[in-house]
């Protein structure tokens, strides 16, 4: 999953972001008003489009946003709240440098500070709140929330926050002196990007504890919605299903399933995870009811497909399930699996049994060898179903297999 991060920074979205702050180094050539007012322009739009990455990857987008999401006129806003965050901190730290005199106190806020940063930023980019962002027991509460991802966020991050340094240690010989400007800007705010995404990232398998969803909703577009928490519970059972976290994942699943029974997506990588934890009491009990889902759902082939990884074969009792699946496994060559399906439909009411034993027959003529057996359905079909739509169907494989045997 590391490489998501990496590979999502060279995103349409992220690179305009990157030409635009290179752009900007150009246009700083001096200490002066015009100058001063492109650093604060380029520095508010990357400020605020690192924010809404984490944002937007926290509720479960995983595209990166395109740059013009972030000219919506909150860039310079965001960007207050952010010199209004680091003034506050470095005024906090003052006071307490001049309450205590110690320097050891000094040194604990500065490694505190240190630790909550991220959890600022997370909270400025979920609710656009200075006081969120600023409030201790907020920030706390966030961490807590996280959990031990939040540890691991704090590594990536510093290691991250490094990354730019030595880079730029390693070509800036080799560069042009006015390619060292853009080519830095560019580079501090790819990393930048990459260090949101692992924020945005981890925020969205705590999504529902953060109250990311709150943001999301409106009453005004249901459908709208719902969508959109359908593919938030996609990927958050996605999230946990490559952590190898199966208890979160599955409880993410069941949730999701709960709400959206029908979904394709959610179906499948629940089956999956049954299979990928050889589950099989579940897989026993609730296989048949998840392949008859995809039959009802009109994806027999994703059925026939889960139920042939299925070891042993789950025990499909519902007939149209057992017809669905064998036609594609017919189609698929997998004759044998489709006639063990096929076998004894006519022990159920199964009102579509003359065109299930005429895919049987089928079946036996063509990858089993057992004309036989085949002659003995069509002879059982032209007696039940006389005015069967496959009738015409039926008499002409009974004139093959009639004709073959008078040659024999």
């Amino acid at each position: 999953m590391g490489l998501f991060y990496f590979l999502y920074a060279l995103k349409p979205g992220p690179l305009t972001l990157m030409a635009v702050a290179a752009a900007g180094s150009l246009a700083i050539t001096s200490i002066g008003l015009l100058s001063l007012i492109v650093l604060v322009a380029v520095v508010a739009v990357v400020v605020r489009y690192n924010l809404l990455v984490i944002e937007k990857l926290a509720a479960g987008q995983r595209e990166a946003p395109a740059l013009t999401e972030a000219l919506d006129g909150n860039g310079a806003v965001l960007l207050l709240k952010v010199v209004g965050m680091t003034l506050i901190a470095i005024f906090a730290g003052y006071k307490l440098v001049q309450s205590t005199g110690s320097l050891g106190v000094l040194a604990i806020y500065v490694a505190v500070l240190s630790f909550l940063t991220p959890a600022s930023m997370i909270a400025l980019a979920i609710t656009h709140s200075l006081k969120a962002a600023i409030n201790p027991l907020k920030l706390l509460e966030f961490t807590l929330v996280i959990g031990w991802p939040y540890w691991l966020l704090l590594i990536i991050t510093n290691v991250i926050s490094f990354a730019p340094t030595i880079l730029m240690a390693v070509v800036s010989d080799k560069l042009p002196s006015w390619a060292i400007m853009p080519t830095t800007a560019a580079t501090v705010t790819y990393f930048y990007i990459v260090s949101s995404a692992v924020m945005g990232y981890i925020c969205l398998t705590r999504q529902q504890k953060l109250g990311v969803a709150a943001l999301y909703e409106d009453d005004d577009n249901y459908l709208e919605e719902n969508e959109f928490l359908c593919k938030r519970a996609q990927a958050e059972a996605q999230i946990f299903l490559r952590e190898g976290d199966f208890t979160s994942a599955r409880q993410a699943l069941v949730e999701g399933l709960r709400r959206f029974p029908s979904d394709e997506i959610l179906n499948e990588r629940y089956y999956r995870l049954l299979l990928a934890t050889k589950d099989k009491k579940a897989l026993l009990e609730l296989g048949p009811h998840l392949l008859e889902k995809f039959v009802q759902i009109n994806r027999p082939h994703k059925a026939a497909e889960l139920y042939i990884a299925t070891e042993p074969t789950p025990a499909v009792r519902k007939s149209e399930v057992r017809h669905a699946i064998a036609q594609v496994l017919y189609h698929q060559h997998k004759y044998q699996l489709a006639a063990q399906l096929l076998n004894n439909l006519h022990k159920e009411a199964y009102p579509q049994l003359d065109a299930a034993y005429l895919l049987l027959a089928q079946v036996y003529i063509d990858g089993l060898g057992r004309e036989d057996l085949a002659k003995k359905l069509l002879h059982f079909l032209r007696q039940k179903f006389p005015d069967s739509a496959f009738r015409s169907q039926i008499n002409t494989l009974w004139n093959v297999l009639n004709s073959t045997a008078d040659i024999h």
